[in-house]
């Protein structure tokens, strides 16, 4: 398996309809204990939800350190970007000190 999906149930019921097996999850605390039975699996792209990671931002980030993979990425749920992201333009820009 090579995708994996943990989030509420429009989420997991968007992705299901392109082959993307996932959970549903109802808080954080659920979220952090599904995401460490998937990481034990062989999967290798999680996507968690935004709002519900940064319920347990912290444990997330510590269960994290201990693997090497899978890659884990938060994307924004029904409700839409919980916080401010920086673009990889501006990275480029505050790095390089000019626009590209």
């Amino acid at each position: 398996m090579d995708f994996f999906v943990i989030g509420d149930d429009t989420m997991v019921f968007g992705f299901g309809l392109v082959g993307i097996p996932g959970v549903v999850v109802h808080n954080g605390e659920q979220l952090l204990a599904e995401l460490k039975k998937t990481i034990s699996q062989k999967v290798k792209i999680i996507m968690v939800s935004e709002r519900l990671a940064n319920e347990v931002k912290q444990q997330v980030e510590t269960a994290l350190l201990k693997v090497d993979f899978p890659l884990v990425i938060e994307i924004p749920d029904r409700k839409g970007l919980q916080q401010k992201r920086t673009t990889i333009r501006q990275l480029l820009k505050t790095t390089l000190g000019f626009s590209v």
